[in-house]
Formats: C-alpha cells, sequence, structure tokens
C-alpha cells in the first residue's frame, strides 16, 4: 500500500512541477515514462494542460471536497515519513496558485475511484490496419516488412528480394537451380501487404493470412500453398499450371485473376473469378472438380462437404485491397468478423439475434472503425459500445 501512494503521491508532483515549469530532467524522464504506461494517464495529462477544459476541470473539482481530501492527505504524510520528506504542502500550494486542477488530479491519485473513470466517456479511436508483414526466409531468419527499403540477394537461388514502397519483389534470372526452397509471407491482424512472385504473378494478402512460395518455380508447374484470404493475380504461362493449396481444396489456373478466401475460423471457403477460368478441386473424395466461370463464385461448405456455385460481382469481393469493405446482404456476425481481422479488435454479441442482422455497403477501411460502426448502426437496430481499444460490444438499439 506504502509503495502504491509514494508512486501516486510522486506522480502528482511531477504534474505539479510541469505545470509550473520546474522539472529537471530525471524529473522528465519519469513523467515520460509514466505518460507512456497507459493511455489514460497522457489523456489526463492533457486535459490538465489545456485551458479549454476548464468546464470539466471545475465540474471534476466540484465533485470533491477539497477541506475532507486535505485533510486525508495531511493524515497520510504524519504515518508516512516518505511521504513527509516531500515538503508536499509548499509544492501543491504553489501549484494551486497557477493550476488549481492538479489537486483534482492528487485526490482522484490518491482515493479508491481512478482518473481512468473520468476520462471513460472520451471516445476511444480503434484505428485501422497498416501495411506491413513478416517474411521468413528458407534460413529461418524473420524480417519484419514496412515502410523501410530492403534489399537481399539468395545466391544459392539466383534471385533477388527487393522491399519498396510497401511491397515486397521476387526478381530471379534465367538460370533455374535443382532445389527449390520456400519462404513464407505472414500477416498478423491489423496488416496487409502485397508480393510479386518470381514469375510475375501478383497476391495481395489480407490479415491473418500466410503464404509458403518457392523463391523460384520450377519449369512445369507453379505451387503455393495458401490459408487466408488473397487477391491472386496470375502470370499466364501455358506450360506450367499455377496451384493455390489450401486445407480444404486445390484452385488451379493457367493464368487469371480470383479472390480466395480459405480462413480456419470461417464455414465456407469462397473462391471469386474475375476472369479467365479455374478448376476447383476439394480435398473430399465424394465431391467432384468444376470449372468456374468469370463472376462466378466457388463456395465450398466444409461442414456440409458440400459444393455450390453463385453468380456475383466478383470485383467486389477484391476490393478490400483497394481500400474498400463491400459487403452484400452479410450478417453481422460475418461483417464484424472480417472487421476484427483488419483493426485487430475482439467481439461480443449481447444477444445471438443481433448476429443475424444484415447489412450491405462500401466502406472504407482506411478509416477508423468507429466511423464504420456508426454507419452500421444508421442502418440496422443494433448499437456498438466501445469498452476500450480492443473490445467491442454489440447489443440491440
Amino acid at each position: 500500500m506504502k509503495e502504491i501512494i509514494d508512486k501516486n503521491i510522486d506522480i502528482s508532483k511531477l504534474l505539479a512541477l510541469h505545470l509550473n515549469g520546474n522539472l529537471d530532467e530525471q524529473e522528465q524522464k519519469r513523467l515520460e515514462a509514466w505518460l507512456q504506461e497507459k493511455d489514460s494517464h497522457r489523456v489526463l495529462f492533457e486535459q490538465l494542460k489545456q485551458g479549454e477544459n476548464a468546464p470539466q476541470r471545475k465540474e471534476l473539482i466540484n465533485r470533491i471536497n477539497l477541506d475532507d481530501e486535505w485533510s486525508r492527505f495531511q493524515s497520510l504524510i504524519q504515518k508516512e515519513p516518505g511521504i513527509r520528506s516531500l515538503n508536499w504542502r509548499a509544492i501543491v500550494k504553489y501549484a494551486a496558485i497557477i493550476a488549481l486542477p492538479i489537486l483534482a488530479a492528487t485526490f482522484l491519485l490518491l482515493q479508491d475511484y481512478s482518473y481512468d473513470d473520468y476520462v471513460s466517456d472520451i471516445p476511444v479511436e480503434i484505428k485501422p490496419g497498416t501495411k506491413s508483414a513478416e517474411l521468413v526466409l528458407s534460413t529461418g531468419e524473420r524480417i519484419r516488412l514496412g515502410d523501410k527499403d530492403l534489399l537481399l540477394e539468395e545466391s544459392e537461388q539466383n534471385v533477388t528480394i527487393h522491399n519498396k514502397d510497401r511491397s515486397l519483389n521476387y526478381i530471379t534470372s534465367d538460370k533455374k537451380t535443382a532445389k527449390l526452397r520456400y519462404n513464407y509471407l505472414i500477416m498478423n491482424r491489423g496488416e496487409e501487404y502485397l508480393i510479386t512472385l518470381a514469375d510475375g504473378t501478383k497476391v495481395w494478402l489480407n490479415s491473418e493470412s500466410k503464404l509458403k512460395f518457392p523463391t523460384q518455380f520450377a519449369d512445369n508447374i507453379r505451387v503455393v500453398e495458401f490459408e487466408g484470404e488473397g487477391y491472386f493475380e496470375v502470370a499466364k504461362n501455358e506450360k506450367a499450371p499455377f496451384i493455390v493449396k489450401t486445407k480444404q481444396l486445390d484452385v488451379e489456373v493457367l493464368g487469371t485473376e480470383f479472390n480466395l478466401s480459405a480462413y480456419a475460423d470461417e464455414e465456407s471457403v469462397k473462391t471469386a473469378l474475375v476472369e479467365g477460368s479455374v478448376k476447383i478441386s476439394p480435398n473430399y473424395g465424394d465431391i467432384e472438380n468444376i470449372i468456374i466461370k468469370p463472376d462466378e463464385m466457388a463456395v465450398l461448405n466444409i461442414a456440409d462437404h458440400k459444393l455450390d456455385v453463385e453468380q456475383v460481382d466478383a470485383k467486389a469481393y477484391g476490393r478490400w485491397r483497394k481500400g474498400l469493405f463491400s459487403f452484400n446482404e452479410e450478417s453481422l456476425e460475418e461483417i464484424m468478423r472480417k472487421l476484427s481481422r483488419w483493426y485487430d479488435i475482439s467481439v461480443f454479441f449481447e444477444d445471438d439475434e443481433t448476429r443475424y442482422q444484415y447489412f450491405s455497403g462500401k466502406l472504407p477501411r482506411i478509416e477508423n472503425c468507429n466511423d464504420l460502426l456508426e454507419m452500421i448502426e444508421k442502418t440496422t437496430s443494433v448499437e456498438f459500445e466501445i469498452k476500450d481499444e480492443r473490445t467491442v460490444i454489440v447489443k440491440y438499439k
């Protein structure tokens, strides 16, 4: 208990000294460390500094009986030798003249309730994801990718790996190697990335996706392994079919564009074809292979081992790579699953019925999640409560 009191009083002292412009170098470092601990610390700090928050400060101070709380504080000083040595009365007396609100911060820090309660009604912004990824080389080396340029040489494979403008490119010479070596590109929550493979094929990877691919392809076949969601723009090569292997099915093409969604936590695997033709080969013996045409989507129901073909606007399924969510009569449960991957949030439904509200529309992925939730609220009978920057509660209005 004494340690907690000492720390809280020390922070209050630092806040008071900061408002008076009397922090030395070591005190400034301690204050900065405290500000980094929680977002609420920085919010309170900014509010104490800003004059426009005077009405809120006044309301806060009015909630506190200063005389009673000062008596409590003096009692603490008398009981704790470590506190008495701070010469706290002089500090607070001086701070009160220049910045009275620091008293409110002091008392909040010392009492059972927290200044977190004071800032809880401040909207928490849930920011969108970024173009970043993790590259795993054949050697096992792991490299974080982002906005920094990167140039690697795979000398044994005659391959140059170039990361620039948040895009990864594999450039190979005409000389082929006998043994294929594989790399991985991994997306965490809130990440997406573009990779150009050695044959010129482009793959946009959505959040929580993973691609296993050779640094060079063989002459007669091109095979990659995939999970998650990706948009494939396959370079044409009639002599070497391009095959995307997932746990549930294989997608085989010669050269085309398609969006593939094969998440482990989804009920189905969806392949929406933009152009060309695609052969779908499920990994279940009781389902026959099919070939789909442009603006058709193959939907494999995993539980029922059932493969259906739907007429769709296939381009809509790839709009995520251009910064848009596109929903067509999708359940709120499906929508929130997509949002949770991109915004790295946890979603809880108060009532199971809210899961089956349906929504259609286009929403920008580059906006804060708060704005998207507000748009959905306007066209459905549900509302969202943001508990913190990573938790969203869905309930009826």
